[in-house]
Formats: structure tokens, C-alpha cells, sequence
């Protein structure tokens, strides 16, 4: 069986060894009856909010604190209620929204519309300098309020984007929580307050956080229901190997697994269980275009083709990701349930032989030394890729980095290759990626104005099959060009305590959440 790198081989070897030993030693103690979910953070947070940070942890902290107008149900493919009631189209640009009259904040004021107008309105004002903003609300022109409970919300032009960034990222903030100060690039930073299915106590990077089940949640839904777990602690831990150990000694009830080993390790523990949900996680290899990490040899499409044909892409993610046969090659850098998403064609084919001429042919017949950045999650793929390229001599060195470090190297242009995942779910339309890397922020490593003249056309195109088409033109490109390449689709695999049950399959577009987990 081929191996894809001798030395992180070792590392796995004496990481399994020791792991092995405690899981044999040590059975995983639930807290049950206790009603506590204990779950471990890789990455530490300071806030709940998406508006402040999008990675994984805020994220899943987020949607369980506060709530959004409505749910986008992905099984049905409809929208429906949450804060809002009812909605309707008044014309091609407004949106106009009913809001439910009896809801309460989790400091117990009303929920009116002078908070969906404060939230709306804050998160575009420039002032408030919030870094996703454009990405899932450049659209928004205004929210203005009709009622104490009709709003409506008014985009620049018209857009497709409306009713599902709404869903995915317009989580409603309390407007009197706001603290009276002038900067407002701190308002609600935090301890933000708000009406979803669990309430904040307590929220540190340093020592964790605790959330309570919020019982005045009376608007749960199939697409989200009311919390189940009475009490979810927060346990800032980084050490992958402290992780897993505290599980199996029954220190923490869940865990989030990267590692292929993990469950292997843990299947014969009458302790533990795994789930794994449906493929969602996009395994991705952006690779500078134009050189401006000062890595030249990035620039010549030949090299980067040898890249993408150095590695056997479904293999390399499986061989350090949880998931199996669940795991299949990405021929797009998007994922055929994201709305919008089509591509005609594919990277070029696995060919280690092929690669090596095209580097000859580009002028690199000795190869080249190059840095790859990986975030957290894709550390272990970009152990397995940089194995690959060695084979064909480039010289990779892996750079793990975390979100802090990752965003400076962003901005400082310092990524030459970037290992990365996208979760499509979290991201349910096929402008989101692009947005991400093409439009004109210090993420672009491209600089097609091609690319970026399609994504501007598809951002106003309402026509669901003209949308589709345009988004095919931008992907094909991506892939002939080999700008980010696109590895794998790998499901989300969690270890737990057997006694805690998780939907595998929720309807909702935002991936496994706190509400979504039940003590059997």
C-alpha cells in the first residue's frame, strides 16, 4: 500500500501507541445526569457573534444563541419561520417581514423590529468594521422599520442572495444590549444578547464558557428546534492528543475529529460512539496565480498543473481524514447542493510522470522549495499533499497555522499554498468560496478580472438557470487555470459519549448543532 509521508507515518504511529494505551485504561464517563455537554474548542473564542468571526467554533456557538427571520430547510428547499412569521416580495428589491410578536430577548425585553433595523444597519455601517460584512451582506442597501413588527429590507439592486444570507448569517442582536460608546467596532463583542434556543452565562477564551437551555424557546421547528441539553460547558483545549485523551477518561462528552485514526482507535470502546454526517466539508489547495508571496514558479499555469497532478487528491484525504468511503474526489470548488453550483469540466488527472515534465518544461526540472500555510482541520492533509509533492521535488514545508496567524499571513501575502476546507453547508451558495477568494480583498491571489467580471454579473442575476450558467463559466475557469484546487468532499465525523445522540442529517443548512444533540 503506497504511503503518503514516512515522517507524519511515525507521528501517527506514537500518537496511536499513546492514545491506544489510555482509551484501553480509561473508560468515558458521560454527563448525563448531570444534563452538562462538555465540548472541548481547538480554538479558543472571545465572541459568539458571526459578525465578528466565521470559524467553526464561534459558529456552532452562535446559532445556538441567537436566531435569524427564518430557516432554510435544504431537505425541502423552502424557507421557514423563525423571527419572522410571514415575508413577501413588495419588488425586485424589497423584502418585507412579518416578525412574530411573542418573543423575548434572553435579558427578557421584546424582540420588535427596531432590532432587526439596529442589527441590519449596524453590520453594513463602515464604521463598524466588521470582516464579513461584504461577503454576506454587500448587498444590503438598508433595513428600515414599518412597524413595531413589520421591517423591510431593501438590497442596492437586484439580488439572489437576499433570503438566504438572511438565513445562513443574519443572526438579530438586541438593539437596547447595544453599549452606549462610540466605537462601534465593539458593540455587543462580548456578551451579546439574544433570543435563540440557549442562553450565555459566562464566555472567555481562556476559561471556556457555559450556556443554559433557554425554556421560554416556544418557535422550535424541525429546522430548529428547542435546545434538548440542559447545560453546555465550553472547554478551551488545543492539544489534539489532550482531546481525545480527556474523552476517553471521560473529561469531555464530545469531540470533533479530524484524524483518520480517531475512530479506529476508539471502536472497540463500549463507552464511545461515532457519527458522521453527510459529506459537507470541501478539502481545498489554493495556490498563489501571480506570485505575490514571492514564490515566482507559482506564477506558470505549468507548475501549477504539476501541482494538482502530483497528487491523487480522494486518496491523500483519506488517508488522513475520518469518513471512508463517504469521502470522494472534488471535481468543483463547489458542491452540487450549494444553489448556483455547476462546472463542465475537471482538474487535470493524477499523473506523478506527467507532473514532473511540465516542471521540467516550466523551467523547474530541480524542482523548488515552497511553504504551505493549513489552517486548523487541514493539518493533517497538508502533511499527506506536501508528502506528494516532495515525490515530484517540490519541497513543501508545512506552516500550521491557527485563524490568527492564517489571517495575517492573508493579509501580509505571505500564502503560497494554503490548505483549507470550506464547509458548504454553512455556506449553501455557490458565490460564497468565490467571494472569498476573488473578490478584491487581501484574499485574491488571482487577480482575474475575468473571474471577478462573472461573479459580478451572477451576484445581480435573480434567473436561477442564467445564474447556474454564469457560476459554470467561473468554475471551469478555476479549474483550467488551477487557482484553488479542489481535493475532497469529507464528511463531519464526532466521537462522543455513547449516551448523547446526534441528528446526522438536520434539516437545517448549518451544520451540526447544539440543538441537534439529545441524551438518549
Amino acid at each position: 500500500m503506497r504511503r503518503w509521508s514516512s515522517g507524519a507515518g511515525r507521528r501517527l504511529l506514537a500518537r496511536t501507541a499513546v492514545v491506544a494505551a489510555i482509551i484501553l485504561l480509561h473508560p468515558a464517563l458521560a454527563q448525563k445526569a448531570a444534563d452538562t455537554l462538555r465540548i472541548p474548542f481547538a480554538d479558543p473564542i472571545q465572541t459568539a457573534s458571526l459578525y465578528y468571526d466565521a470559524k467553526n467554533e464561534v459558529a456552532l456557538t452562535s446559532m445556538a444563541t441567537f436566531d435569524t427571520l427564518t430557516c432554510y430547510d435544504r431537505h425541502s428547499g423552502a424557507y421557514v419561520p423563525l423571527l419572522a412569521e410571514s415575508w413577501r416580495q413588495i419588488d425586485d428589491r424589497t423584502l418585507e417581514f412579518k416578525l412574530r410578536q411573542d418573543v423575548v430577548f434572553h435579558d427578557g425585553s421584546p424582540f420588535t423590529a427596531a432590532d432587526v433595523v439596529f442589527t441590519l444597519n449596524w453590520v453594513i455601517d463602515p464604521a463598524a468594521k466588521l470582516r464579513w460584512s461584504v461577503i454576506n451582506f454587500g448587498w444590503l442597501e438598508r433595513a428600515e422599520k414599518v412597524d413595531a413588527h413589520t421591517v423591510r429590507i431593501v438590497a442596492k439592486e437586484p439580488t439572489p442572495l437576499a433570503m438566504l444570507r438572511l438565513a445562513a448569517a443574519g443572526e438579530i442582536l438586541s438593539a437596547k444590549s447595544a453599549p452606549a460608546t462610540p466605537d462601534k467596532s465593539e458593540y455587543l463583542r462580548r456578551r451579546p444578547v439574544g433570543t435563540g434556543p440557549y442562553k450565555i452565562v459566562s464566555l472567555d477564551a481562556a476559561a471556556g464558557g457555559e450556556l443554559v437551555k433557554n425554556p421560554d424557546y416556544r418557535r422550535g421547528n424541525p429546522c430548529k428546534p428547542a435546545a434538548s441539553i440542559g447545560k453546555i460547558r465550553i472547554m478551551p483545549m488545543p492539544d489534539p492528543q489532550t482531546q481525545l485523551a480527556q474523552l476517553t477518561v471521560g473529561g469531555i462528552d464530545y469531540l470533533l475529529v479530524r484524524a483518520k485514526d480517531v475512530p479506529e482507535m476508539v471502536a472497540g470502546n463500549p463507552d464511545l460512539a461515532v457519527t458522521a454526517s453527510e459529506g459537507s466539508i470541501l478539502h481545498h489547495l489554493a495556490i498563489d496565480g501571480i506570485g505575490r508571496s514571492g514564490m515566482p514558479a507559482l506564477s506558470s499555469l505549468k507548475v501549477r498543473q504539476a501541482i494538482a497532478m502530483a497528487l491523487n487528491r480522494e486518496y491523500i484525504v483519506r488517508s488522513v481524514l475520518p469518513g471512508g468511503e463517504a469521502i470522494h474526489a472534488a471535481d468543483g470548488l463547489c458542491t452540487r447542493d450549494q444553489l448556483g453550483c455547476d462546472y463542465a469540466t475537471k482538474p487535470p488527472p493524477y499523473d506523478p510522470a506527467a507532473a514532473k515534465k511540465l516542471l521540467a518544461e516550466a523551467g523547474y526540472a530541480d524542482g523548488f522549495d515552497v511553504g504551505v500555510i493549513a489552517m486548523p482541520g487541514a493539518w493533517e492533509v497538508a502533511d499527506a499533499l506536501s508528502g506528494e509533492l516532495r515525490k515530484i521535488g517540490i519541497r513543501a514545508t508545512v506552516e500550521k497555522a491557527t485563524q490568527g496567524t492564517m489571517r495575517e499571513r492573508q493579509a501580509q501575502g505571505k500564502m503560497s499554498l494554503f490548505a483549507a476546507f470550506w464547509p458548504t453547508l454553512t455556506n449553501l451558495d455557490a458565490s460564497s468560496i468565490i467571494s472569498y477568494y476573488f473578490d478584491d480583498t487581501p484574499r485574491n491571489y488571482w487577480n482575474d478580472k475575468t473571474i471577478a467580471g462573472w461573479a459580478e454579473t451572477a451576484l445581480k442575476t435573480v434567473d436561477i438557470e442564467k445564474r447556474k450558467a454564469i457560476y459554470r463559466q467561473i468554475y471551469d475557469r478555476n479549474n483550467e487555470q488551477v487557482y484553488v484546487l479542489p481535493l475532497a468532499v469529507a464528511p463531519t465525523v464526532v466521537v462522543h459519549a455513547k449516551d448523547l445522540t446526534i441528528d446526522p442529517d438536520p434539516p437545517h443548512a448549518l451544520g451540526t448543532a447544539f440543538y441537534d444533540m439529545r441524551w438518549k
